[in-house]
């Protein structure tokens, strides 16, 4: 008789994937509930500044000038800062990552720019790890975890499938999840 389970692999398998992921990924997925609520309670942590440098003039152009420009500011300031890249507007920009103490720069009425140390709050990183804006490496971790989560999810209802008692409770509770984003998006 053609059984789905020997399609898939063994339920011992299927487990066992299920838990190796769902373990290895939980400090992250604590994380994104525990800053993204904070976010929407309105408790987004405190970030500290403090006045490093000023400068008349920058370049204007993002990418590889800018970047070495500033990467020459900081040295001749005497401040030992590396960022991985730089984001912002044409009067705020923001050295990243900004998951640890990071700098900005702003551009005053007055046209100079005021370059400043920014010391973020626990909340203040995690939000902005939820965010993406942490090391470029923690892109490929986030990219990975979405799939993580998705197979985890996936395993976790073929689970629950496979036990004929937890089926209806199963179908019924993802209905009203898929029922409430669906409402949600109307």
């Amino acid at each position: 008789m053609f059984c789905m389970a020997n399609t898939l692999g063994s339920r011992k398998l299927w487990i066992y994937v299920h838990l190796i992921l769902a373990a290895f990924f939980m400090p992250f997925l604590l994380i994104m509930p525990i800053s993204g609520t904070g976010y929407l309670l309105d408790f987004k942590g405190s970030q500290e500044k403090t006045e490093a440098f000023r400068l008349s003039t920058i370049p204007t152009e993002v990418g590889a000038e800018q970047e070495a420009f500033f990467r020459e500011e900081f040295k001749k300031n005497g401040i030992d800062f590396d960022f991985e890249y730089i984001r912002g507007s044409k009067t705020n920009l923001i050295f990243r990552p900004a998951t640890r103490v990071h700098y900005t720069a702003a551009l005053e009425e007055g046209g100079q720019w005021v370059v400043s140390q920014v010391n973020p709050s626990l909340m203040s990183r995690l939000i902005e790890l939820h965010k993406g804006h942490g090391p470029r490496i923690m892109r490929w971790f986030e990219i990975a975890f979405g799939i993580a989560l998705v197979l985890t999810t996936l395993s976790g209802l073929w689970l629950a499938w496979t036990v004929k008692p937890y089926r209806t409770a199963t179908i019924v509770s993802f209905g009203l999840g898929a029922l409430a984003i669906a409402a949600c998006m109307i």
